[in-house]
């Protein structure tokens, strides 16, 4: 049985490579791209390991399928004085709205 690290290592790049092949193909092939994001997203549970914040804001969090701006997904910034400032991206494939807040300097 190989040791945790060396699992956790190998399933770290193979998830960051099926992430980079979702964002290279998606405008060609959406079923595909998805079917990629699946496989990435069961690397990581099955690992126990985290999916890079980079890449985790790229996947709805409700549908779970791959968000590429302008095609299938809208990505929004809001600046309010006192409320704090927010992106949102919305997902055309289910709706959903998800609001990421900028933390501003004290």
């Amino acid at each position: 049985m190989a040791p945790k690290n060396i699992i956790k290592s190998i399933a770290q790049s193979r998830m960051k490579f099926l992430l980079e092949r979702a964002h290279e193909i998606f405008p060609e092939n959406k079923e595909l791209a998805n079917r990629y994001v699946f496989l990435a997203r069961r690397y990581a549970q099955r690992a126990k390991i985290q999916i890079p914040p980079m890449w985790k804001k790229r996947i709805c969090h409700k549908c779970k399928k791959f968000l590429y701006p302008g095609i299938n997904c809208q990505i929004r910034m809001q600046s309010r004085k006192g409320k704090g400032s927010h992106v949102s991206i919305t997902c055309f494939e289910c709706n959903k709205i998800t609001r990421y807040y900028i933390k501003t300097k004290s």
